[in-house]
């Protein structure tokens, strides 16, 4: 099985120390995406493999944490020990074999959409009105 692999992007300097601190607890390789590989396939920065350099057609500021290789317990464990940590991140995601060959920027694309579906659904029911007896 190979090591577990924690994405991160756009993470500020305290939050990734605490994000790091918990990742190695667990024995996970932590690995800064920069804005210039944002155009890679996600299977390639996780693999460690030198991706070609693609030009990125976009950007984004979201702080965002891509767990690749996590066996089910590690995912629900690390996610504690972060809640634990106080760090607080919108946008994660598990790489599968579906996503694994789109970029971050398709990647943080679909993530936003289903953000909003949620709150657009939480807010609907949240905000229904009045309710009948």
């Amino acid at each position: 099985m190979k090591q577990p692999v924690l994405l991160c992007y756009n993470l500020e300097k305290e939050k990734y120390g605490k994000v790091r601190l918990a990742a190695m607890r667990f024995k996970i390789r932590v690995r800064p995406v920069g804005r210039e590989e944002y155009a890679c396939p996600l299977g390639a920065l996780c693999d460690g493999k030198e991706p070609a350099q693609a030009d990125a057609a976009g950007s984004f500021q979201d702080e965002m944490l891509v767990m690749a290789y996590f066996p089910q317990v590690l995912v629900t464990q690390f996610l504690q020990a972060l809640r634990k940590a106080g760090v607080a991140i919108a946008l994660k995601a598990v790489l599968t074999p579906t996503n694994a060959a789109w970029s971050s920027l398709t990647l943080h694309g679909e993530l936003c959409k289903e953000r909003q579906a949620l709150e657009s659904g939480a807010q609907g029911v949240h905000g229904a009105g009045p309710r009948q007896p």
